[in-house]
């Protein structure tokens, strides 16, 4: 057993140092640096703030007239929205819900699927705030999307958030509220 664990090891090492640029720091390949990469998350930062401002046209600028989008909800068919069907959504989102804001937000560069090479893709986790207009309940979802990007815009988004969760939620905390 030993023997093996010592294999293991050696064999990990080896293969490490085969595939390791002359045993370089790791850091100087950090993926948060590349140009490509601080250009698109800067274009997701102003996407969100443009969102929790309801600028709808700024939003707008930001997003390809091509887009290919797969929506959280349950149901949804895999990159077959559109740019009008997103901006209907955000657009109900602000109609929905008062003082959106981000509690946190953690923003990470995307790597291509099949060479695990930086591809200039952000991914965002984010934990999002905001009042139900009609009920008073305050919700806080949590949110994942993965954004790619062609020319500065964003051409196709996958976004994964627990839509119905919230609407439950909602709907309990304003029942609560009532039988009060």
């Amino acid at each position: 057993m030993l023997k093996a664990i010592i294999g293991f090891v050696v064999g990990a090492v080896a293969v490490y140092l085969l595939v390791s640029p002359s045993g370089e720091n790791h850091e100087a390949s950090n993926l948060s640096n590349s140009p490509v990469y601080l250009a698109n998350l800067a274009v997701v930062k102003s996407m969100h703030q443009a969102h929790m401002d309801e600028d709808m046209e700024t939003w707008s600028t930001m997003i390809a007239d091509s887009l290919k989008w797969s929506a959280p909800s349950y149901g949804s068919v895999n990159q077959a929205g559109t740019k009008e069907g997103l901006a209907a959504l955000m657009k109900s989102y602000q109609d929905d819900f008062d003082d959106i804001s981000i509690q946190q937000a953690i923003y990470l560069p995307g790597l291509d699927a099949v060479t695990a090479e930086p591809d200039g893709s952000v991914r965002v986790y984010i934990h999002w705030k905001g009042t139900h207009t009609s009920s008073g309940v305050v919700a806080e979802p949590w949110y994942y999307a993965n954004y790619d990007f062609e020319g500065g815009k964003v051409v196709a988004a996958v976004e994964f958030m627990d839509v119905g969760g919230m609407r439950n939620h909602i709907a309990e905390a304003a029942a609560a509220s009532e039988s009060e």
